[in-house]
């Protein structure tokens, strides 16, 4: 199968594009040249921006499916259709959920204990005019998503995806905490609970994706079983092989926002994709957390 990636040198990009090849698929990755492509895909530059360039290149290309990587905002995802009309994976984020919105600060409906692909959506724009904004205003993966609608596109909703190359450092303050001896501070036991994966179990769900030829939209959700924090930090401490302790605060600072008091839980449901793609996790425990301290240290 002939697969073509949009975008593909970044953090989720690489391991999805050698999942692709390990599986024996014939991968092109198409960028703007300003990062290496790291694996041994064929190389294609071309801006994704470009409606026309794209056009050519992907009808060169004869693809099987295209996967997007960079569709950002709705004018992302229009060039890509108008470039191509064929099967798309498109990847997406939890962060269109109502639920999460909510920890932004956005009004929503009374949290639900778990997330569904139906469950209510965030207002729009949702990380406009915050501190912790994407780089484009116009960044809303609803607007990508509902783009797609009337194709036969794979949707995936990502969830806080972490591993080796992760640019957001996740759990890295935890990681530094341990390794200073220090007391991790805590509101309410670290009792909350948050959807996450690590980027090669990602890259097998895309890949799964690719690789259905059913037609129609649909759309899937991936993640893990959202173990709270107090039990994750207990998973690293142990890998590093310290003694865990925690200090009861009235409130956290920034960096381990995580442990503190938080509006409501992020457990997001990953059923669908487990029983129509057969996806399962393809790390050991034991190889997730250990990535986690690996690219804390590495990263300082």
């Amino acid at each position: 199968m002939r697969v073509a990636f949009v975008g593909g040198t970044g953090f989720i990009g690489p391991p999805a594009v050698r999942r692709c090849l390990q599986r024996g698929h014939e991968v092109a990755v198409l960028h703007r040249g300003e990062h290496p492509n790291p694996t041994d895909a064929r190389d294609v530059i071309v801006d994704r921006n470009d409606a026309d360039a794209l056009t050519h290149t992907l009808a060169e290309l004869a693809p099987d499916v295209v996967v997007d990587t960079r569709a950002m905002t709705r004018r992302d995802a229009e060039t890509t259709r108008r470039a191509w009309s064929g099967r798309t994976v498109v990847l997406s984020s939890q962060d269109v959920y109502a639920q999460l919105g909510r920890l932004l600060g956005h009004p929503g409906p009374e949290p639900e204990p778990i997330i569904t692909e139906s469950s209510p959506l965030t207002v729009p724009y949702p990380y406009r005019d915050l501190p912790d904004a994407h780089g484009d205003p116009d960044y809303d993966k609803k607007e990508v998503e509902q783009t797609f609608a009337d194709t036969d596109a794979i949707v995936l909703r990502l969830p806080a995806v972490y591993g080796i190359g992760d640019p957001r450092r996740r759990f890295g303050a935890i990681v530094d905490a341990l390794d200073h001896g220090t007391a991790l501070p805590h509101v309410d036991g670290a009792g909350w609970r948050w959807t996450r994966a690590h980027v090669e179990d990602v890259a097998h769900a895309i890949a799964l994706a690719a690789e259905d030829a059913s037609s129609g939209f649909r759309v899937f959700n991936v993640g893990d079983d959202a173990p709270s924090m107090r039990t994750w930090v207990a998973r690293i401490a142990a890998h590093m092989q310290v003694e865990l302790e925690w200090e009861h605060v009235n409130d956290v600072p920034e960096s381990l926002r995580h442990l503190g008091a938080m509006q409501n839980d992020v457990v997001v449901s990953s059923s669908a994709i487990r029983e129509t793609l057969g996806w399962r996790e393809v790390t050991l425990l034991t190889r997730r957390v250990a990535d986690i301290v690996r690219w804390a240290r590495d990263t300082r």
